[in-house]
């Protein structure tokens, strides 16, 4: 809708929340509209390389758009997708930390909970932020290390959602479990605050006095909480136990953390009981790391990156656009099509005479471009009429046309004679899969290059049928090999290239 009132505006889309995987998002009713308005922006923006993949993926699945590491080729334009690591205000935070009234709290909490070990925890009260995990975990650790009864305690503070009703009664039930068997007259394992009312002044104190930090999300994007726990801690350096589920932990500064799978409920306890124990020569190397990370990748920083990248991409787009030419469609510009399902390839005669006749004038400089392999076809043609350039397999081969300064009879160039090309074999280990499951689907293997062709026919009554699962194919491809070996997939009405990059 913004793109069309404004088709010259400056459109930046970020994501500020974890994207699911195709599979999840293709169950939307409206999936079709929402990935074409987002991808009306100039710039899209995640939070982790993980969730910019997902939606590559998705779009390639429900779209059929080609999709590059950078971005997506929409029609006649580029959309840029990037990944912008979200962080805190420190400058602001650290102004704060130092302000009387932390001073306060940070003496009261020290004082309340003097020879005990803090474990803390901040999260909103619903089941994707793992609160019952935590507490089952908390739970296991206890009954393992029977020498940590009295000596350690647990603040949960839980923020209300709208989703509270449903899982504060699972939450409460495990908390009154653990404190039933756990407590003395003087003493509550798991202190369980479900309150707006606490001040961020007592919560920056929390942060600081905190022997741990404990995050068990289920799945999240950045949990700033956590870069906030760090910055608190410039004089204790304790440690972070962190889901590997959260956005943050994506980034190399934080997998200084210790890290654990929430669901893994064992671990977790084993996870606690080393934070607890662990020595301060390796909490603060840890503390260095995990500092460093927040410190450069703060909001200021945020900003200014999405900002920058969003305004050069507009421009690039803009200048783009400048130097158009009206766009081809399928037929204009083909001098000759050919039966995929038949290997022998015979160019016509008449074209090939028109071609030489170009070549001939000195003002002219005529290439022929085709995603036929160099033997066959290419090689009839370099000797019909060999002053026309040739390029083979999309570009992966080149062959300038015979001159003064190329001689009577060039020799083909390969464009990709640095690539590792054994991503072939996997690749189409991965397409007879699909062959097998697609009626008149085939591959045709290149040197450097090989096609999926899932439909020769375009009224074909099993058409509908193909393009799902050459949308499953070309997923697959990408999951498995395509970033690793730098793939490109170009995808097309009845087949789909794979390439070098």
């Amino acid at each position: 809708m913004v793109r069309e009132k404004l088709p010259n505006a400056i459109i930046g889309f970020f994501m500020h929340v974890a994207f699911p995987s195709s599979e999840i998002f293709r169950c939307l009713s409206v999936r079709e509209a929402l990935l074409r308005g987002v991808l009306s922006a100039d710039l899209i923006g995640f939070q982790t390389a993980n969730y910019a993949r997902h939606f590559r993926q998705t779009v390639a699945r429900i779209l059929v758009l080609e999709t590059l590491p950078k971005g997506i080729q929409v029609d006649d334009h580029f959309v840029d997708v990037a990944v912008f690591p979200m962080g805190i205000d420190v400058k602001t935070l650290t102004e704060k930390k130092r302000e009387p009234e932390v001073s306060h709290w940070v003496q009261v909490l020290t004082e309340r909970y003097q020879g005990v070990k803090l474990v803390v925890g901040r999260d909103k009260l619903d089941e994707v932020q793992g609160v019952r995990h935590k507490l089952l975990a908390f739970e296991a650790f206890l009954d393992k290390h029977p020498e940590f009864h009295q000596k350690v305690v647990l603040i949960q503070v839980a923020l209300q959602t709208t989703e509270e009703n449903e899982a504060h009664g699972g939450v409460t039930d495990v908390v009154a479990r653990i404190n039933s068997r756990f407590s003395t007259l003087t003493y509550q394992p798991v202190v369980f605050l479900h309150t707006e009312d606490m001040s961020f002044a007592q919560y920056l104190a929390l942060l600081t006095v905190a022997d741990a930090f404990l995050v068990t999300s289920m799945r999240e994007g950045m949990a700033l909480r956590t870069h906030e726990f760090v910055e608190c801690q410039e004089e204790r350096h304790r440690p972070l136990i962190l889901s590997e589920f959260t956005g943050s932990y994506s980034y190399s500064g934080f997998r200084s953390c210790i890290a654990i799978n929430p669901w893994d409920t064992r671990n977790t306890a084993k996870a606690i009981y080393q934070a607890l124990t662990m020595d301060d020569a390796e909490a603060l190397s840890r503390w260095e790391d995990l500092h460093n990370h927040v410190v450069t990748q703060t909001a200021q920083a945020f900003v200014t990156s999405f900002l920058t990248r969003c305004l050069r991409t507009n421009i690039e787009h803009l200048q783009g656009d400048s130097a158009a030419v009206s766009k081809l469609d399928s037929a204009r510009g083909t001098l000759w099509d050919r039966d995929p399902r038949e290997q022998a390839f015979n160019p016509p005669d008449e074209a090939l005479e028109v071609l030489g006749k170009l070549a001939e004038d000195k003002k002219n400089e005529v290439w022929l471009l085709s995603g036929l392999p160099v033997n066959g076809a290419l090689g009839y043609v370099a000797k019909k009429v060999p002053k026309v350039g040739l390029v083979a397999e999309n570009g992966c081969f080149i062959r300038p046309g015979a001159g003064p300064s190329t001689g009577s009879d060039p020799a083909w160039i390969n464009m990709v004679a640095n690539f590792n090309l054994s991503w072939k074999t996997a690749c189409i280990e991965i397409l007879n899969y699909f062959t097998e499951r697609t009626p008149g689907s085939f591959v045709e293997e290149r040197e450097a290059s090989v096609v999926w062709r899932f439909c020769t026919h375009k009224d074909s009554s099993d058409r509908q049928w193909a393009k799902r699962q050459a949308a499953e194919a070309q997923n697959h491809i990408f999951d498995s090999i395509g970033e690793r070996y730098g793939l490109r997939i170009i995808p097309g009405e009845t087949s789909f290239l794979i390439l070098p990059n």
